[in-house]
């Protein structure tokens, strides 16, 4: 019986996967994405927007009841490849409602982060509540925290 499919040894299976594996990683490099590009097999990377309180670390998880709580600062940065307008809002969830507390525009060059502190501080009524950052593209940033009458209280 004659055979029509070529035989591989081991020894071109390697060479030919060695292949592979050292074309894929060089267009994984500048030079080879500049390669991709140019022949129409990739596009251009996506933008994106970056969204992050300053101090994640130190948002609180109790508050006192009563006592005023003052949103923390948060970056925005713009990676979208052009000049950028954002409109945010810091939104107070509490008792089942939604208000917002703070809210303002900023236009950011690509590349560039702004920090933002709301001027703004709202009061802490007793029961769980979640503190959100909102951009108009619908990124969003959150954290929650109860106030209760006795910090101690877990």
């Amino acid at each position: 019986m004659t055979r029509l499919v070529p035989r591989f040894t081991s020894a071109a299976t390697a060479a030919l996967l060695g292949a592979v594996v050292v074309a894929a990683l060089g267009l994984q490099s500048e030079q080879g994405r500049r390669l991709l590009l140019s022949a129409g097999l990739a596009g251009a990377p996506a933008g994106y927007t970056e969204l992050a309180f300053v101090d994640p670390q130190d948002l609180p998880d109790r508050l006192p009841a009563t006592s005023y709580l003052v949103p923390p600062s948060f970056t925005i940065r713009n990676v979208t490849g052009r000049e950028h307008e954002y409109g945010w809002s810091v939104r107070l969830t509490e008792s089942g409602n939604t208000r917002t507390v703070a809210s303002g525009r900023v236009r950011l060059a690509d590349g560039q982060p702004v920090t933002i502190t709301p001027p703004t501080k709202a009061l802490c009524e007793p029961g769980p509540i979640t503190l959100g950052v909102l951009l108009e593209g619908g990124e969003s940033i959150a954290f929650r925290a109860s106030c209760s009458a006795n910090i101690d209280e877990g």
